[in-house]
């Protein structure tokens, strides 16, 4: 993983005011914004729905696998695996899966990270403030856990992508998924203590 490194709306606010639990946000700070340029890097372009640089839904997670290294952790079951790589305090992970007695390719279906650098087209990415993500995206809350003192909430677009948003309203991370996909429903989550919306005691 230590090459990696070079490599919504006023409704929705309203919901994710009463969506989790509220800390105290003075000790969230947002991760650095990556500079900003006219075009993002193919090698960091995010496509919802279909890759994020060299990462492509639905393809051989082989090389990727090979050429990220050994992961700091993981878990695996079913034919499933969840592989995260970390460096410098960031993450990068890999949901891949197999059909078992029909395919043994163990193929990529979900990719997340917390790295500044990925970006769509439109700019939003880790670092970018939430009113930014919602110019782009029609987002949905549709998960929260606690990092520390900060709640941080899943928003997903149906276009196949979602973000991590801390109480500072800025992205942490994103999921890069199928369209119409809810990560946080997957086998292997990227955050087990996640949390559904619905699950919250209103006050």
């Amino acid at each position: 993983m230590k090459n990696l490194l070079p490599f919504l709306v006023p409704a929705m606010l309203l919901a994710a005011c009463h969506a989790g639990p509220r800390t105290s946000n003075s000790d969230a700070v947002p991760p650095p914004e990556a500079p900003v340029t006219d075009t993002v890097p193919p090698d960091s372009l995010v496509t919802p729905g279909k890759s994020a640089g060299m990462f492509v839904l639905g393809a051989d997670a082989g090389p990727q696998l090979s050429r990220m290294g050994r992961p700091d952790s993981g878990d695996a079951a079913m034919g499933k695996a969840l592989a995260i790589w970390k460096t410098n305090g960031y993450e990068t992970a890999l949901f891949t899966e197999r059909n078992m007695g029909v395919d043994d390719t163990s193929r990529i279906r979900m990719f997340r990270t917390t790295l500044p650098g990925y970006r769509t087209s439109g700019k939003a990415g880790p670092g970018s403030p939430l009113a930014d993500l919602a110019r782009n995206f029609t987002l949905t809350q549709t998960a929260w856990y606690p990092e520390g003192t900060d709640t941080v909430r899943v928003l997903t677009a149906p276009e196949g992508i979602s973000f991590e948003v801390n109480q500072k309203m800025f992205c942490t991370g994103l999921i890069l998924h199928a369209p119409g996909a809810d990560p946080s429903s997957s086998y292997l989550p990227f955050h087990p203590g996640a949390m559904k919306p619905a699950a919250v005691k209103q006050p």
